[in-house]
């Protein structure tokens, strides 16, 4: 591979990086790429439709599930380009035999095709050549630390592209005047059930969401793909090399005769030195010293550097040993020790995991709880409460009520008028509540909510009678139907024994 004639700035890049990177690969070579795309893709589209243009749901089916062709004809474009020659239309479709026939077409549209790093794995057959094994010895090679984004890159494209599909025809809608019924029918859409011509459409936004979005992932799985093989191989190094060695010969030729004088200069200082060194020793020769040995230096250095804190400590180790050991069992001991060890990390985390996760549902339940019960729980102070003076029609001052509701109620009730004496039972019951029990009705209680919040605020034999008071109201208010007079005369004489005071 002709390094030097690469167009792209090789350096180590992560792979979110690399990504980008394949966007401003579009956007350089942006008219030989669309060019590609438009003369096949159109075309192909064109025919599939007119061939089973009874069937548009179909037709489209058949255009996804050949991207893959499409995809190595950009493929062939990025890869010359990224040399300096971007093919012609022409060029295209002169290798389009070769590309179906050479470039693991078959895989891609049947095992490779559900692949989540089609993009990135795609070079490997098509532009290194590599086949079975090889191919997928290689792809593990280039899937370490670089795979997650190759599969997040055709996540994030797929779901793009249906963005884009869908924005396409909202926009059209967007655009319809209202007078005009709706294009689009969604629910007869997705059972198949729309008009021939509006599938039609729709395919029509699945090729323009694709002609926007495909480009963009070949390139970008193409840049990672190169991005890899720098970070295995050095491209980067090796093009530094490169440069650094023209330099070198370009400055070597341009001080060729300075070269070629320091060379007889260093010829004839080495001649100089060769004949100063055959001259006798003894004439320039100092006079001999006592060796290093002699004068005991030697055990004196030792001695200081053992003096030194880092040579010199002393350390005491404590443990147990077993007397008499072997090696085998103390082996065997160690590899026990380890599993326990194992075992007990294990234990500890699953606890830690445990106690997380009985952490949150305890909170939750709390939150729960304070959510549905914070009315019981948090009984405010009189100053601070707000005591309406009406509730669903009924008015609820005290004064409003008279001084003996159970007589009054008696005497409405020996009149026949059934529903004015639960009105003052019901009434006073309600006054009692808010005032003495501090219970906060809300204007929108039905007579369900009120039990619901009478519940744990008053004894067991209160809350009794009030359902009982309750359903009596309802039966007289709503429905007509009175209940029995003995009936009415008992909450009568027991309504005293709750709600009195």
């Amino acid at each position: 591979m002709q390094l030097e004639r690469l167009c792209l700035d090789l350096r180590r890049r992560t792979p979110w990086e690399a990504l980008d990177l394949g966007l401003v690969v579009l956007r350089h070579w942006y008219r030989p790429v669309y060019r590609a795309w438009f003369a096949t893709v159109l075309p192909f589209a064109l025919i599939v439709s007119i061939l089973l243009w009874q069937w548009p749901g179909v037709a489209v089916i058949v255009v996804w599930w050949l991207k893959p062709l499409f995809d190595r004809v950009l493929l062939k474009v990025y890869a010359e380009a990224s040399f300096g020659t971007p093919p012609s239309v022409k060029d295209v479709w002169r290798a389009l035999p070769g590309l179906v026939r050479n470039s693991g077409l078959l895989r891609g549209l049947t095992v490779g095709r559900f692949s989540l790093a089609r993009s990135f794995h795609l070079p490997v057959v098509q532009l290194e050549g590599q086949r079975g094994r090889e191919a997928a010895a290689r792809r593990r090679v280039l899937d370490s630390r670089t795979r997650g984004s190759a599969v997040w890159l055709t996540y994030v494209c797929a779901h793009f592209s249906a963005f884009l599909q869908i924005s396409l025809i909202l926009a059209i809608e967007l655009l319809r005047p209202q007078e005009v019924a709706p294009f689009f029918d969604w629910a007869a859409l997705f059972r198949g059930e729309s008009e021939p011509w509006l599938e039609v459409l729709t395919d029509l936004a699945y090729v323009a969401g694709e002609s926007l979005v495909e480009p963009f992932y070949v390139a970008a799985g193409f840049t990672l793909y190169l991005n890899r093989r720098n970070e295995l191989e050095g491209w980067d190094i090796e093009l530094g090399f490169r440069r650094l060695s023209r330099r070198i010969e370009a400055e070597s030729e341009g001080r060729g005769k300075t070269a070629r004088k320091a060379a007889l200069l260093a010829v004839f200082l080495c001649f100089a030195g060769f004949s100063w060194l055959q001259a006798p020793r003894e004439a320039f020769a100092d006079p001999p010293a006592a060796s290093v040995a002699e004068t005991g230096e030697a055990k004196r250095a030792i001695r200081e550097v053992l003096a030194d804190p880092v040579f010199g400590r002393q350390v005491e180790e404590w443990g147990w040993r077993y007397r008499d050991s072997k090696k085998e069992s103390r082996k065997h001991d160690s590899d026990i020790l380890k599993m326990l060890a194992t075992i007990g990390e294990w234990m500890a985390k699953g606890f830690r995991g445990f106690s997380f996760a009985a952490a949150a549902v305890l909170v939750t339940a709390l939150i729960v709880l304070l959510y549905r019960y914070h009315e019981k729980w948090l009984i405010r102070s009189p100053a601070a409460r707000r005591v309406p003076e009406t509730l669903f029609g009924l008015d609820v001052r005290p004064e409003s009520l008279p001084t003996d509701p159970v007589a009054a109620a008696r005497r409405h009730l020996a009149a026949g008028e059934h529903a004015a004496a639960l009105s003052l039972l019901y009434r006073g019951a309600l006054v009692s509540l808010i005032h003495r029990a501090y219970v906060d009705f809300r204007p929108g209680d039905t007579e369900g909510n009120c039990l619901e919040r009478v519940r744990g605020r008053i004894d067991a034999a209160g809350e009794s009678y009030f359902a009982e008071l309750l359903q009596a109201w309802k039966l007289t208010a709503y429905a007509g139907a009175a209940p029995p007079v003995a009936q009415l005369s008992d909450l009568c004489t027991r309504w005293p024994e709750h709600f009195a005071g």
